[in-house]
């Protein structure tokens, strides 16, 4: 199932989050921060829970929501039953509150909002203002979820079990600190005594960049991260080191893809987060020998076996000599007098070309001589050189350089004998 982030998801959308083991509904009823009466705490992705979950009093001592009853249930017994790893992430916030309806009493907003982490909705949250009921709090508003006035009523419905009920708000009747706000069976505002019970549907905050596959299940893994000092790597003449990093803030171990210009050329698995590695195929000469000059795209994969996480580096291979030698001399009893030597390849015609050769390589000083005509020409060389005092020994070595037009070529193959 795809991944996206939790914060791309629309308005209304619904997303599973695991309640007491059973997997509930919640409404996605706003993305940000509402208004400039919100901490900036209050940035993220706003849950409702679809349905009614309880009932519950609103308080034994009066309508003040921050000391109420139903406020300790939710941040304690309720949010107990939440599944751990949500639990986790649910964000701390600070919500606009009435604190106290009595003649001391004030409207609380941004950082001297009450901190919670989950919490009931309010009246001009769910839609409502002075202009519906001069005895609303102005504490929110407007989620986008809602409509305004009468004209939300039905997004306002809820259900327990197959029946609507009412559900409580967190906002007090300002006139009083007897009354609290409720929405009612069918979706229109009424009040009543804080210690009667109604419907309670808890609303929580979640980080926008958590993911959510198509189901709605929210996951709260970390992708992993893989970091590189440059992605442009530029020119390149010779086998380079591109070192990159690959981390996981869970701790999982990683499986690393390698690919060069979307061909795969290396998977390392079992990788412990935090590990540097080195591309590998630009980091030797056999490796970077076959890649061909030009532009190429280097692609990272890490995978926790939850999420990919890639990063891309780009450089060009510009090459414009090559040589070519045995690393170990062959050697034979007796002397060395005459050679054949083919190379095979495209080398073209305004190239620096030149073969050489010795037969007496083992030597601390071997005489190197020049058959680069006798190659061309398909001759035998003849060995002016009769001296070995390590005893027989041949080698060679071709070395070619562009000319002028900028036409590049390659050396496919040396063979030959010698006798």
């Amino acid at each position: 199932m795809a991944n996206v982030n939790l914060g791309t998801k629309a308005v209304g959308s619904t997303i599973k989050l695991k309640v007491n083991g059973s997997a509930k509904d919640f409404i996605v009823v706003h993305q940000g921060k509402p208004s400039s009466v919100y901490d900036d705490s209050c940035n993220g992705t706003w849950l409702l829970m679809k349905d009614i979950y309880t009932a519950f009093a609103f308080s034994s001592n009066n309508n003040f929501y921050k000391d109420s009853g139903i406020h300790i249930y939710l941040n304690g017994t309720f949010f107990n039953l939440i599944d751990t790893d949500i639990r986790n992430v649910i964000k701390q916030v600070k919500i606009p509150y009435q604190n106290d309806t009595s003649s001391g009493g004030s409207l609380a907003t941004g950082a001297n909002g009450l901190s919670t982490k989950v919490f009931l909705l309010s009246g001009y949250e769910v839609g409502w203002t002075t202009s519906d009921n001069i005895y609303f709090p102005r504490d929110g508003a407007k989620l986008d979820y809602f409509g305004s006035g009468s004209g939300g009523n039905s997004k306002r419905v809820a259900y327990n079990g197959s029946n609507a009920a009412a559900w409580w708000l967190r906002s007090s009747l300002t006139s009083s600190n007897d009354n609290v706000w409720l929405v009612n069976t069918d979706g229109s505002n009424y009040f009543d005594w804080y210690y009667h019970s109604y419907g309670v549907r808890p609303a929580l905050i979640l980080p926008s960049t958590l993911l959510v596959s198509d189901d709605g299940t929210v996951s709260t893994n970390t992708a992993p991260a893989i970091t590189a000092s440059s992605t442009n790597l530029g020119e390149k003449n010779a086998p380079f080191s591109f070192r990159y990093t690959v981390t996981d803030a869970d701790g999982d171990t990683l499986t690393v893809t390698e690919k060069l210009d979307s061909k795969t050329t290396a998977t390392r698995t079992g990788i412990a987060s935090g590990t540097a590695l080195t591309f590998g195929q630009g980091s030797t000469a056999e490796n970077f020998q076959r890649i061909l000059n030009g532009f190429h795209t280097i692609k990272i994969t890490a995978n926790d076996g939850k999420e990919s996480t890639s990063l891309n580096a780009t450089f060009t291979k510009s090459v414009t000599s090559a040589s070519v030698t045995l690393t170990t001399p062959l050697t034979v009893e007796g002397d060395i007098t005459v050679a054949v030597l083919q190379v095979t390849g495209s080398i073209p015609d305004d190239a620096t070309f030149k073969v050489e050769v010795t037969n007496n390589a083992k030597d601390p000083s071997p005489v190197w001589q020049d058959a680069t005509v006798e190659v061309q020409k398909g001759a035998n060389i003849v060995f002016t050189n009769s001296a070995a005092t390590n005893g027989a020994a041949f080698n060679f070595r071709v070395s070619v350089s562009r000319g002028a037009s900028g036409t590049g070529g390659y050396i496919e193959a040396v063979s030959g004998a010698f006798q």
